[in-house]
């Protein structure tokens, strides 16, 4: 027998053989939740197993079974063994109370009933019970499903369109950017965003949709019975819309955008595993295409995201065992032929001896976080072997390359202290190279950071200069010794006429705020004559060394002297 109930969040299994009681137990709490009655112990039992109860209302002394023997079946079943059982009993004596709750009962109600205060006992313990429900099933902090409640949705949905022939699609949500506004506003800020998001995304996905929060600024919505997969885009273009409105907090404005990755059942994923592993792909996919977007999954998508994973565990292995070198290339001023400074430049040698290019590893170790540990063993090598050069009588700068990741870590400029003395390299003979990029992402950090570096020496030089975004008022706020101009521009300023527009600007503002210039990826006398004549006295390029190891680089070094 089952009597409907209005909360359908609770299940309430009454087991009772005395119908007089069954009935009066089932009124009394027939609007807590959904009601099962069963009059013994198999058949109860058995009704367990379909209805998977919240609670059980159990009598003791019933024929055939007893109430503790329907306990301890109960409590044996891993299905059923978190259902709460009160027994319900003329037998009070405290032999039975403490059997009741030996067996795994957590409490006790006497016979004859008093409704009022049976009902307040066993209101009291579903309402502890849907707590518990709450929290090992949501969110902590936006209160929407988490990875268990959402991994039962699927199941669900994915045996449900089995059986219709129907599609469920899986979207993959991840706020673009996120990790600044925590580490550059407070946590709280963050906070209030993923709340303030989460009721969005809520509102715009429909009754029998999920929306679920994974940790961090990363959302799942799922869509069971999907009609079309263009349907799901236009679903994808809503949430967009929905992020990109701005979020106002204490009257601050913030704008956010999400990439989202997208992947349909049964048309490229066979189960739930599958579904999440293509969303995250994709998604990872409309990360790399610029961000602010959303990416279906295809065969390619999983065929580089496998590929991506197999590099970075042969990128761990290669700093675990030492496999990455350190190469250097020559500055010349080409005014005298003197080499006045080395690049350092990171390189992987492969295992048939081979190099991997640093445009393959590169954008991945900064993405992972490996870029830290890679660019303290260049810095510390660099720092080591330009020391060795300035013993043999060689004062030569050597310049490193330091990533955005690198320069924002917390650590970076004890890191930099700690190799300049382990090395007892002078900090005048160290030069850091860093982007435009870095310049404008946390300026008040960048600022106390590179005024600390310049203030115990070490050159600052702005790599690859007029190719990104840095605003020219940067250049004068910040201590920057050299510009180097980057070698797209050299490369065509023969017979491009824009690169040798720009080139000549740059060496203007650079004589104009009086910074030293460094012209790279110079291959050609004709793109060197052109560069000095135009006022550019160092160089950089295949026309005076490749990037080479150490050693080659002290016997380049000696062929120089020999020949000078």
């Amino acid at each position: 027998m089952r009597s409907k109930g209005i909360n359908l969040d609770s299940v309430i299994l009454i087991v009772e053989d005395q119908a007089t009681d069954a009935l009066v137990l089932s009124e009394a709490v027939r609007d807590l939740g959904d009601v099962y009655i069963a009059s013994d112990g198999p058949s109860a039992l058995a009704l367990a197993r379909q209805c998977n109860p919240d609670l059980v209302l159990l009598d003791i002394e019933m024929n055939g079974m007893s109430g503790f023997a329907v306990c301890q079946e109960l409590k044996a079943d891993p299905k059923l063994c978190d259902a709460a059982v009160i027994f319900v009993t003329s037998h009070a004596q405290a032999s039975n109370e403490l059997r009741a709750l030996e067996y795994g009962g957590i409490g006790f109600i006497r016979k004859p009933l008093d409704l009022p205060v049976a009902r307040a006992h066993i209101k009291a313990h579903l309402a502890l019970r849907n707590e518990a429900k709450q929290l090992a099933n949501h969110d902590a902090l936006t209160g929407l499903p988490n990875r268990i409640l959402l991994q039962d949705r699927i199941e669900q949905a994915l045996q449900k369109a089995h059986r219709s022939k129907a599609r469920v699609a899986m979207l993959l949500l991840d706020l673009d950017n996120f990790k600044n506004i925590n580490d550059s506003l407070s946590h709280s800020i963050g906070d209030a965003l993923l709340i303030e998001t989460a009721a969005r995304l809520s509102l715009a996905a429909r009754a029998l949709d999920t929306v679920s929060r994974q940790g961090g600024d990363e959302f799942i919505i799922l869509l069971p019975e999907v009609n079309g997969v263009d349907v799901v885009g236009d679903f994808a273009k809503r949430l967009q819309s929905t992020i990109a409105t701005p979020f106002v907090l204490n009257d601050h404005r913030y704008n956010l955008s999400a990439s989202i990755g997208i992947s349909v059942f049964p048309d490229d994923s066979e189960n739930a595993e599958a579904l999440y592993r293509h969303a995250d792909a994709a998604m990872y996919q409309a990360k790399l295409d610029g961000r602010n977007r959303f990416r279906f999954f295809s065969a390619d998508i999983e065929s580089s995201t496998r590929g991506r994973h197999l590099l970075e565990q042969h990128m761990r292995s290669a700093l675990e065992f030492g496999v990455f070198e350190v190469f250097y290339q020559a500055k010349v001023a080409v005014g005298d032929a003197a080499v006045i400074g080395m690049e350092a430049l990171i390189r992987w040698r492969n295992k048939d001896d081979s190099l991997i290019s640093p445009t393959a590893f590169i954008p991945l170790a900064e993405e992972t976080g490996l870029i830290i540990p890679i660019g303290k063993y260049v810095l510390r090598q660099a720092c080591h072997d330009a020391q060795k050069l300035i013993e043999q009588g060689r004062q030569v700068v050597v310049s490193v390359n330091i990533s955005a990741v690198q320069f924002l870590e917390e650590s970076f400029l004890q890191m930099v202290q700690d190799i300049l003395f382990e090395s007892k390299l002078k900090p005048e003979f160290l030069e850091l190279e860093i982007t435009e990029g870095v310049l404008a992402k946390d300026v008040n950090t960048t600022q106390q950071v590179l005024t600390s570096l310049r203030e115990q020496g070490v050159r600052i030089a702005i790599d690859d200069f007029g190719t990104g975004y840095c605003s020219l008022a940067y250049l004068k706020r910040f201590p920057v010794d050299v510009l180097k101009i980057d070698q797209s521009f050299v490369r065509d300023m023969l017979v491009d006429k824009s690169d040798a527009a720009i080139i000549e600007a740059i060496i203007k503002l650079a004589q104009a705020l009086d910074l030293e210039l460094v012209a790279e990826g110079v291959e050609t006398q004709g793109q060197a004559d052109a560069l000095q004549a135009a006022g550019c006295q160092i160089m950089q390029g295949y026309l005076y060394s490749r990037p080479v190891p150490f050693m080659q680089f002290c016997e380049f070094l000696n062929a120089r002297t020999m020949h000078s």
